[in-house]
């Protein structure tokens, strides 16, 4: 293998000249989305296969998933940077493509608002775009605040909230603590009925109907039209809920509300606004 380093870095890597802007190689679709809103979508040159957005991140070499990387194919791009996701692997090909002299950074911040403006400031940094990183992160947390201290949220104070990433008969694998859904209804005032369980695990179908959510929401990738949402709303551990009876489910785009992104108050502003609408529809 160190020979095939070698000879990789003959090829490629080593052509690179010192004073030549950034090569960066994106890891996770966090990572990538924020390095664009940092205006530093000119040094990306090849993302892993969940990095598409924005729409010229979806239009660069794809890599294969984040977690499955290997030391040949980053190495093919001549890049000077790997910024990755924490779980960007395998460890494997990170050791051989710092031995390779590529500058190998991963990020573990907390899936919470703050983890959020932290990542931003903290990538900033790393591409040197500190200004842009100030800016794009007031320009976040003036959004998030907005949502926040809106009027409907008063409405939705309280009421009982399950996010669903997947399902199969004994139950629903759903958003626990630490993880993202968490924290925006903890945010919003909402109450996590899976909070209990920690980050994503399986509810059982008693458990789900005993803790009787108010509404329900379902990752993208795991179905977003009416269709995905009819048979979610038919699953056992769902239909005698409260949310279940009025079938008040919502997709909510996986990218924005399972990881960290710039995008992240329009995530809030759609949960408020189906929990709001699912209220009045009740009261009604």
């Amino acid at each position: 293998m160190q020979r095939v380093l070698i000879f990789l870095c003959s090829l490629w890597l080593c052509n690179v000249s010192a004073n030549e802007p950034m090569r960066i190689v994106s890891a996770g679709a966090s990572v990538t989305e924020i390095l664009f809103a940092l205006d530093r979508g000119d040094y990306v040159v090849a993302t892993d296969s969940t990095s598409f957005y924005p729409h010229e991140a979806a239009t660069l070499t794809k890599l294969g998933y984040f977690r499955q990387l290997s030391t040949e194919g980053v190495l093919a791009q001549q890049p000077t940077h790997l910024l990755g996701a924490a779980a960007t692997g395998p460890d494997a090909t990170l050791e051989q493509l710092k031995t390779a002299g590529v500058t190998v950074i991963t990020y573990n911040q907390p899936r919470t608002l703050d983890g959020l403006y932290s990542l931003i400031t903290v990538l900033g940094t790393d591409v040197d775009a500190q200004a842009n990183a100030t800016a794009l992160t007031r320009k976040v947390s003036q959004a998030v605040d907005a949502v926040l201290h809106s009027e409907e949220v008063a409405t939705i104070k309280g009421k009982k909230a399950l996010y669903v990433v997947a399902n199969n008969d004994r139950g629903l694998t759903v958003a626990g603590s630490d993880t993202l859904p968490d924290a925006l209804f903890s945010a919003l005032g909402m109450q996590n009925i899976a909070s209990a369980l920690n980050e994503y695990k399986l509810m059982s179908n008693e458990s789900v109907m005993q803790a009787n959510p108010d509404v329900i929401f379902m990752a993208s990738h795991f179905g977003s039209d009416q269709a995905a949402m009819d048979a979610l709303c038919a699953h056992p551990a769902i239909t005698m809920t409260n949310a279940g009876k009025q079938c008040a489910i919502t997709a909510l785009s996986s990218a924005t509300s399972l990881g960290l992104s710039p995008r992240i108050a329009d995530t809030l502003a759609q949960i408020v606004t189906a929990t709001a609408k699912t209220e009045l529809a009740r009261r009604d």
